[in-house]
């Protein structure tokens, strides 16, 4: 094994924050430098119609993606489906708001076994929620430096379980937690939940960063609710505040969310056994 690929949709930076923390560790575990790690950041929408060449026994993939409603997000996951790999090891990471990661873990060991990568190991990170706000905190701030220092630790281990493994074929499966078949996944279409205030000096950074395309230039910035993922990343990306979360379903469950999964969770990782 001789090259990294982190793949991965982070429209809040939150999963890539995650992943580059876990490379850290897994570069320094196996002696890789960086010249020989790269990352596949597939969040813009335009990078989606990319068809990555085949992984091999050569790679170490990263797969990476927060959790919606206790799935992967559609648009994640079909990209995920169309990588190809020949018993390549991948180590799969989730990243939740601190309420549940649910189906999600599950849900990207079995998309990745069945493009032919062999997982080695996963992990559920904590980060900010998509609906937390300064006002209305939820997770706020993570991953923060401990969780940091806990994905360079995953990372390490994880190489330290590589270099102890001889035949990747005769290691056992990974178990993760979560329910098949899974739960409904959140889909795409949100009430119109955001306000374009007069602060707005039209930058054009949040169409800029939506994974959706869903932010319309040509009229006034306001959001596209039928294409909006509910990813928040155009108002937490906003350099004026100018986009504001208006009362309604999305900020109730936002108020839902602070009121009960205030407690911080810990991270969890899995590691495959040797059988």
């Amino acid at each position: 094994m001789k090259k990294i690929t982190l793949v991965y949709f982070s429209p809040t930076k939150t999963t890539e924050t995650v992943l580059r923390g876990i490379t850290q560790g897994l570069a320094r575990s196996l002696g890789i430098s960086g010249s020989e790690i790269t990352a596949v950041n597939f969040t813009p929408p335009n990078i989606r119609s990319t068809v990555l060449a085949p992984f091999d026994d050569n790679d170490i993939v990263l797969l990476g993606a927060p959790v919606y409603a206790g799935r992967l997000p559609a648009d994640a996951a079909d990209f995920f489906k169309k990588l190809t790999a020949s018993g390549t090891p991948a180590i799969l990471t989730v990243v939740y708001g601190n309420r549940e990661y649910e189906d999600a873990l599950l849900e990207l060991k079995n998309v990745a076994s069945a493009c032919g990568f062999i997982p080695v190991a996963g992990a559920a990170f904590i980060g900010e929620h998509s609906f937390a706000s300064t006002d209305i905190p939820v997770a706020m701030n993570r991953p923060d430096e401990n969780d940091l220092k806990q994905a360079e630790d995953f990372g390490n281990n994880t190489g330290t379980l590589l270099k102890k493994t001889n035949d990747l074929k005769k290691i056992a499966a990974l178990e993760v937690p979560g329910n098949f078949p899974y739960r409904e996944g959140m889909g795409t279409g949100a009430p119109d939940f955001i306000e374009v205030t007069a602060a707005c000096t039209e930058c054009g950074i949040c169409a800029a960063v939506c994974p959706s395309n869903a932010v319309d230039a040509d009229n006034g910035f306001a959001t596209i609710a039928a294409d909006c993922i509910l990813c928040c990343a155009c108002i937490k990306a906003c350099p004026e505040q100018a986009r504001l979360m208006t009362d309604g379903p999305i900020k109730d469950k936002a108020i839902w969310l602070n009121e009960t999964c205030s407690t911080p969770k810990p991270v969890q990782v899995f590691f495959a056994a040797q059988s």
